[in-house]
């Protein structure tokens, strides 16, 4: 049962004492001394900034909830009532009882957005007892993200010790921005999972979007606005920030008050439904004034987009004062010093966020030193909308960038196409971890946990890209890397047999792993061609394995190679 105080002068106590004594970033002395026995990175996911868990303890079957719902918010005591249910527990305590208390406080760090940290103690006494403190209702709803994963599947155990965490970068998410478009209900399912895995952005920006880029000026259908206000709630559910855009440079004529009118009347109609941060797009169109009018307006093409949308800021800021918008350049790449570059240095409010993908469109690397270029061409740090698409993690973005900038979000555009949009998590679970950790985030062991996550669990995980691999697709080698290693060793005399024993074992557990994956029914429908081929290609491998001779030649180690999509 989760007991509610009403005593709003109890927060103001609360506070009051919090900030008397301020919670520093250090683990507690007693917590120092104990030895951290559980590697916090392979419970926590994304990677925690700090942790140290001493050990496993016995977890009791029920727990009372000790919370300001003012406090703390409905979101978190909602999902932490509904995790505990997923672990076979109870909100509603019982003899032997735990106790979970919430209270003001926690670490504070640098954002431009919210304090998001929280700590969290977990201790066994006479009862388990879970101290869990925060600043804002984010930083509750992630603690309570967290205490889920403390706790072992099951709910028979609970990793003691303490948490204390907070995000890199300020703002963190998908920026769904591809050549083709999500379904309402896939896109309310990826806003819905972007929250769960502690970002806080989703920007709506599908170039095939009907009335996102070449019907801009129609408005939404009836239907797509009551999409719009799901995506709010959810959004608001999962302490997400919802951001509405729209891409009218194919064919706007900035210079006419008829079409402003237009395009304002659109994003109104957005902040009328609660939207409070917005984007306005000119990437991917020709550099050009298209018409007599816009010519005789404008010398060059920057000046009618920053005036259009120095405008547009204006006019959203006539409904609310604290509204954000950011501005995606035609020229959204690298820092080459153009007259359009230094048209919106000079003339671009300095309230706008510039959207920006590093030295390319789709970067390799995005080295500290890039965005350090950027800035000093256009006097302002970059919101990071990286393009990054392969089934495997975000690598070779430096781990200082949060330093530059406070925005790290990424579009999964090879997965913009409805039919692999939830394939898209993978890449997005890795965003997640590097957003909120850089310092600590390590691509190899991500994307492993995300396999493990999206999965249920391992081997399920990496059957399941093993499966994709099989299937066709670019798969990170991070999950895969064992088994070429196995497979080299099978023409070594003193090693084959006991290889081949290792891989027959290995596949053989894919193959009991995969069809008890615990994978969402909309995935499942994503991968299921995949998972068909995979299994069979278990089947197959393990077979010609069984009948191989040993040592075994080139030609039958190629076999195998080919059989499980590791050599064409």
């Amino acid at each position: 049962m989760i007991k509610v105080k009403q005593n709003a002068t109890r927060i103001a106590l609360v506070a009051a004492i919090a900030i008397a004594t301020a919670i520093t970033s250090a683990p507690s002395s007693a917590t120092a001394a104990a030895e951290c026995a559980i590697d916090a990175a392979a419970v926590i996911y994304p990677a925690p900034q700090q942790a140290c868990l001493t050990g496993w303890i016995s977890a009791p079957a029920s727990f009372e909830i000790d919370a300001d719902e003012r406090l703390v918010g409905s979101q978190a005591l909602d999902y932490l009532a509904e995790a505990l249910g997923k672990k076979g527990m109870s909100a509603s305590p019982e003899d032997g009882a735990g106790l979970i208390s919430f209270e003001f406080g926690g670490p504070e760090h640098e954002t431009v957005f919210r304090q998001e940290g929280y700590r969290i103690e977990v201790s066994a006494g006479d009862r388990a007892e879970i101290k869990i403190s925060a600043r804002t209702g984010a930083g509750f709803f992630y603690a309570a993200l967290t205490l889920e994963q403390l706790i072992a599947k099951g709910g028979a155990k609970l990793a003691a010790g303490e948490v204390i965490d907070f995000p890199a970068f300020s703002y963190r998410g998908v920026l769904e921005g591809g050549y083709s478009v999500w379904s309402h209900e896939k896109r309310l399912a990826i806003i819905e999972w972007t929250g769960k895995m502690k970002m806080n952005s989703f920007i709506y920006a599908p170039k095939e979007g009907m009335y996102f880029r070449r019907r801009w000026r129609a408005p939404h259908p009836d239907e797509e606005m009551e999409w719009f206000k799901q995506y709010v709630e959810a959004s608001a559910r999962n302490h997400v920030e919802f951001a509405y855009s729209l891409s009218p440079a194919m064919s706007m004529e900035y210079s006419d008050p008829a079409e402003f009118e237009v395009l304002a009347a659109k994003y109104a109609r957005m902040q009328e439904i609660g939207v409070r941060r917005f984007g306005i797009f000119f990437d991917d169109v020709l550099p050009y004034l298209s018409t007599p009018a816009d010519r005789a307006a404008y010398k060059n093409i920057a000046e009618a987009e920053v005036e259009v949308t120095n405008k547009l800021l204006d006019a959203l800021r006539e409904r609310d004062r604290d509204v954000k918008l950011f501005f995606v350049p035609n020229q959204y790449w690298g820092w080459t010093p153009t007259d359009y570059m230094r048209i919106v240095r000079e003339k671009l409010h300095p309230d706008i966020d510039i959207g920006w993908t590093g030295r390319d469109i789709v970067s390799n690397s995005i080295p500290a030193d890039d965005v350090r270029e950027f800035i000093k061409l256009v006097g302002r740090p970059p919101a990071i909308g990286d393009n990054w698409s392969p089934l495997g993690p975000v690598e070779r973005r430096d781990p200082d960038i949060y330093k530059l900038t406070s925005s790290y979000l990424n579009n999964p555009y090879g997965f913009a196409d409805d039919s692999r949009a939830k394939m898209s998590r993978f890449v997005d679970s890795t965003v997640a971890d590097y957003g909120w950790n850089p310092e600590a985030y390590d691509p190899a062991r991500s994307i492993r946990r995300a396999s493990e996550i999206i999965a249920g669990g391992q081997p399920a995980g990496d059957a399941l890209l093993l499966a994709l691999l099989i299937k066709g697709e670019k798969v990170s080698p991070a999950n895969i890397a064992h088994i070429p290693a196995l497979l080299e060793s099978l023409s070594d005399a003193s090693k084959a047999a006991g290889s081949a024993a290792s891989l027959r074992e290995l596949l053989n557990s894919y193959s009991s792993a995969l069809p008890a994956a615990e994978l969402s029914p909309m995935f499942a429908a994503e991968v299921a061609p995949a998972l068909e081929k995979g299994l069979d290609a278990f089947s197959r491998a393990s077979a010609a394995l069984a009948s191989m001779s040993l040592p075994a030649d080139s030609a039958s180690v190629d076999q195998i190679k080919k059989i499980l999509g590791l050599k064409k």
